[in-house]
């Protein structure tokens, strides 16, 4: 995954819930830290790839509760992400 990417995942984040980015723990989970229901999780995730334009499998998506595991997600995705969507 390209740092672009990944700083752009960290501010979408922060712009999200009014936090300073430098701020923001990897670590943090989604659910226990954010007090996200897990359709609140689902939702983020879609808007997310749907603003910052790169895929996440299913099967990826429902093992992600942490932005370290977005991040390895995406790594493990390799060169297919920041493509854009089929138009």
């Amino acid at each position: 995954m390209n740092s672009q990417l990944h700083n752009a995942i960290i501010q979408f984040i922060a712009d999200e819930f009014r936090l300073d980015p430098e701020n923001i723990d990897l670590d943090m989970d989604f659910r226990e830290d954010l007090n996200l229901t897990p359709e609140q999780e689902s939702d983020l995730l879609q808007r997310m790839q749907e603003s910052l334009n790169f895929i996440l499998p299913d099967e990826k998506a429902n093992h992600i509760t942490t932005l370290n595991d977005l991040f390895e997600a995406l790594s493990e995705e390799g060169d297919d992400q920041g493509k854009s969507h089929p138009a």
